[in-house]
């Protein structure tokens, strides 16, 4: 009698652990505990991750996909991103992102900013990009000159290199291969053509380097040589 009633208690204790111990796999088991991100390239991840951080641990149910994609959303660099949350624990994320058009040169570290204007980050190997000064306090100026990089490359033939801020309606615009600079009004691109064509005339005329051309001056392009010391 006492073997038997000896045996099931050891019997009823041996269930109750495995008990406890399936309920504790189980537990641990249904967590949030693996983030996988696709598509981060060009910036440091680590965002991502601090962005998601605090949904592991979390049971699943309890990980909207939909708030963490508006945390996504608010790293400066990301321009979408789709979020699925897995039953099985699992945080998949598919990151779009932003495409740096510029360098920010105001400020160290240096800034990638895109097309619109929109500081993404520090810049890193990137330095191939056209450079952007004084244009640091003054977002929607910073918009309008991207705009217009791609018409003044076009039209000047050579890639710009550097723009400065020099007013709310004056910009010096350094080209590849150039040696001079170009001062222009960047609500008026257009004058470029003209601009380019007085110092093609110049040139032909064998009138010496240029340092600069100012081209604010409707229908007027004002040449200044390159003074010899």
């Amino acid at each position: 009698m006492t073997r038997r009633w000896t045996a099931r208690l050891w019997l009823k204790a041996l269930v109750f652990l495995l008990a406890l111990l399936g309920a504790g796999v189980l537990a641990q088991a249904w967590q949030v505990h693996k983030v996988e991100v696709v598509g981060v390239r060009r910036f440091d991840a680590t965002a991502i991750g601090k962005a998601l951080e605090d949904a592991l641990g979390k049971p699943p149910l309890l990980a909207s996909a939909s708030t963490l994609r508006e945390k996504l959303l608010a790293v400066p660099w990301v321009a979408d991103a789709q979020v699925v949350v897995g039953l099985d624990g699992s945080i998949r994320c598919l990151v779009q992102e932003r495409t740096p058009a510029a360098i920010l040169t105001d400020r160290q570290p240096w800034q990638l900013v895109d097309a619109q204007g929109k500081i993404l980050g520090p810049a890193g190997g990137e330095l191939d990009l056209p450079q952007l000064s004084g244009f640091a306090p003054y977002p929607e100026e910073r918009a309008r000159v991207l705009s217009i990089l791609p018409t003044l490359a076009a039209t000047w033939g050579q890639p710009v290199v550097s723009c400065q801020r020099l007013g709310a309606r004056d910009v010096a615009v350094l080209f590849a291969h150039e040696p001079l600079t170009v001062v222009l009004d960047p609500q008026h691109p257009e004058t470029l053509v003209h601009g380019k064509q007085v110092l093609s005339a110049w040139n032909k005329a064998n009138l010496g380097p240029v340092a600069r051309l100012d081209l604010r001056v409707a229908g007027k392009v004002f040449v200044q040589p390159v003074v010899s010391e």
